[in-house]
């Protein structure tokens, strides 16, 4: 009788996975609106997700793609980061069928009612703190205001080194920096965020 228990607990524990399971499509592209990937099973997800980018500074937009299992991020668009001539905004979408996970690059339109905090914003070459007395109101009332020094490469490869201060969603903590597709931290130095005003 002792042995047939563990024979019955990894039977219910395979059963268990296979129902978790589900199979998505997984593919990531840097300044593009589509990629096609191969089909991979997530043990530990029930949803799939694709992550669309939009990276503007200045005069230049890129849009980076991204399709995989959803590890947890919030499935919902996420208002990323804004600053003076940056702008970074992530949209998650999620679905639950197998290989969901086919759509193109989509991003809803921007907030433009600007109801969030009030928050210092400057933009500085190099790894020192920008210094600015100009402010910003953030997009939602949620967002918070943040100090980043740190080392980027943009979807071209060009590596820069700046601070910025600005706007930032929390659901952005969740995502992360070193999680994007199109723009890549090479060198997180400094980061802090608070409530703002």
């Amino acid at each position: 009788m002792m042995k047939s228990i563990p024979i019955f607990l990894t039977i219910i524990c395979a059963v268990t996975w296979t129902v978790d399971a589900i199979p998505c499509q997984r593919c990531l592209k840097a300044n593009s609106d589509t990629c096609v990937g191969e089909s991979v099973n997530c043990p530990n997800a029930t949803q799939c997700m694709v992550v669309s980018e939009l990276y503007q500074f200045q005069n230049h937009t890129y849009h980076s793609i991204k399709k995989d299992c959803n590890p947890g991020f919030p499935c919902k668009g996420v208002y990323f980061s804004n600053f003076i001539d940056v702008n970074l905004r992530i949209n998650i979408h999620c679905c639950s069928e197998d290989n969901c996970n086919t759509d193109s690059y989509k991003m809803p339109p921007e907030n433009i009612e600007h109801s969030g905090k009030i928050c210092s914003v400057c933009i500085g070459e190099g790894l020192t703190e920008c210094i600015s007395d100009n402010t910003e109101r953030c997009l939602y009332p949620d967002d918070l205001c943040v100090n980043y020094i740190g080392k980027f490469k943009d979807p071209g490869n060009n590596i820069a080194e700046f601070s910025y201060k600005g706007c930032m969603s929390p659901l952005a903590c969740k995502y992360k920096m070193n999680a994007l597709v199109g723009l890549k931290e090479v060198e997180n130095i400094h980061f802090t965020s608070d409530p703002g005003m």
